[in-house]
């Protein structure tokens, strides 16, 4: 019995059609676009007044961190640190009690920067990576200007 079952499966497998095979080989691979690295984030001043903000409100500094992590890019693990990094801007955004971030210019940047990394999670979905190249500098450009505009606030 237990050679029957065996010689059924070889006979399935030995008869499957040609074309199949060939259609298989013949199909190109994509070309791949190389994700860039050389995307730069703006770092206040040591003790200036941003830098003392992004100190003070815990939320900010691990934000800070996570869009540094994302600076260090790895391709095969990046949807990890755009996860991290949302999580990081929806606790921001949720915050209520703080002065700097229910200001709604802040407020209006951190959702210019949460959209720019929902972007991003969607075209490393779709393995679009010249469009993830674009829309990470985007992402970091919004995070630019975030950080001067809390520099601006003296």
């Amino acid at each position: 019995m237990k050679y029957f079952f065996s010689f059924i499966l070889l006979i399935l497998f030995s008869c499957q059609n040609q074309i199949d095979l060939k259609k298989k080989a013949s199909i190109s691979k994509i070309k791949e676009i190389p994700l860039k690295k050389n995307f730069q984030i703006y770092v206040p001043e040591k003790n200036s007044y941003g830098d003392s903000i992004i100190q003070l409100v815990s939320e900010l500094r691990d934000l800070k961190i996570s869009i540094e992590d994302l600076t260090k890019l790895n391709p095969n693990g990046i949807e990890s640190f755009l996860d991290e990094t949302l999580v990081k801007c929806n606790n921001l955004l949720n915050l209520k009690n703080n002065y700097f971030v229910s200001r709604p210019e802040i407020r209006g940047r951190l959702k210019v920067l949460k959209t720019n990394i929902l972007k991003c999670k969607l075209n490393n979905y779709q393995n679009d990576v010249k469009n993830l190249n674009k829309n990470l500098k985007k992402l970091f450009l919004s995070y630019n200007i975030l950080i001067e505009r809390l520099e601006d606030f003296r």
